[in-house]
């Protein structure tokens, strides 16, 4: 009986596909959602805290704390400090865990923080475009997508650990 070999670099293992990263991305919207109410909650603090609590209820009014543009810039902040601290630091997102996804360079080299901030730039286009970023992969090789080019990384899938 034959075992499996196991990859020897980073180019050994396979590019992820679409499917698995949209999967991923899937999970990591659940974990950015939890983010950005913890985010809303101490925004909501601070909001109450310069507006006072001895006010009326009727007459307290947070959307210029928690709906106004500074509020928003936050919420981006929040979501991008996501995705930029766990490509540096991981190379993978919890979501990219869970679907046993990497992201590195093509050598297999950590991703600079310049890198991940291009990605993290590019990755919001790559999905506002009807998704055209992530589907470009489908025309490609390497199975890049936009925001794999512009920041010179891969996607690649881990093997699974044995039990």
């Amino acid at each position: 009986m034959t075992t499996p070999r196991q990859p020897a670099t980073f180019s050994d293992l396979p590019l992820a596909g679409v499917g698995r990263r949209l999967a991923a991305l899937l999970y990591d919207f659940l974990i950015v959602l939890g983010l950005l109410m913890v985010y809303g909650f101490l925004a909501l603090l601070v909001a109450s805290a310069v507006v006072g609590l001895n006010c009326e209820p009727q007459a307290l009014d947070y959307t210029p704390c928690v709906g106004g543009p500074l509020y928003q810039l936050g919420a981006v902040t929040v979501i991008a400090a996501y995705f930029i601290w766990s490509w540096r630091a991981a190379g993978q997102t919890i979501g990219m865990r869970a679907w046993r996804l990497l992201l590195a360079t093509p050598d297999g080299v950590q991703l600079s923080w310049r890198q991940c901030a291009l990605r993290a730039l590019v990755a919001p286009l790559s999905l506002g475009c009807l998704g055209a970023g992530f589907f470009w992969a489908w025309t490609r090789a390497d199975g890049a997508s936009w925001h794999d080019l512009a920041s010179g990384s891969q996607v690649r899938v881990l093997p699974k650990k044995k039990k």
